[in-house]
């Protein structure tokens, strides 16, 4: 049995099988015994995260490096590029998905780099309208094409259908954690 199994890590690696931890993981059988459902919820879930992070930190380098903006700036001028302008704050983050604080952070950034505009709302003066200035949509389409590229090269042997049922499933998953 010692021998299958030293097979099936070889296999596993050569099939490009990241993140698969029967390497070092000698207790994890104990905790969740193999085949089971609980199996592979598990390893599902850790792939997710470990695919989210990896592509993350790699997206983030390279626009770093290219642009010089971070993935909360890149994100944030998305976001408001892609929409009605000018957004509400509450409607930019809740359309990011992140909590306030970091967004005041980001948006303070990018006005004093003068990528967005500031104004005052004019239906409630206690909040502010972002809208992108011609500065900031300017690093949108520097950064578009190396983005489009990355993704074209990360998902180049998935089909239409394949990346239709992808996003399906991850929709799903989504949105029973967002509801949470």
């Amino acid at each position: 049995m010692a021998a299958d199994n030293g097979a099936k890590k070889t296999t596993d690696r050569q099939e490009g099988r990241i993140g698969d931890f029967e390497d070092w993981a000698d207790h994890y059988n104990d905790f969740y015994p193999a085949g089971k459902r609980l199996d592979r919820e598990y390893r599902l879930s850790r792939l997710l995260v470990m695919a989210g992070r990896s592509w993350t930190t790699h997206i983030d380098n390279r626009l770093r490096a290219e642009t010089g903006q971070s993935r909360a700036r890149w994100q944030a001028l998305f976001t408001i590029a892609f929409g009605p302008q000018p957004v509400t704050l509450t409607d930019l983050g809740q359309r990011l998905f992140v909590q306030w604080p970091t967004l005041v952070r980001v948006i303070e950034g990018l006005a004093t780099d003068g990528l967005i505009k500031r104004i005052d709302n004019p239906r409630d003066g206690r909040s502010k309208l972002v809208s992108l200035t011609p500065e900031g949509l300017a690093v949108v389409k520097k950064i578009q094409p190396i983005l489009d590229e990355e993704r074209r090269v990360m998902l180049s042997d998935l089909d239409d259908k394949d990346l239709e049922v992808c996003a399906e499933l991850l929709h799903r998953m989504f949105g029973r954690v967002a509801r949470v």
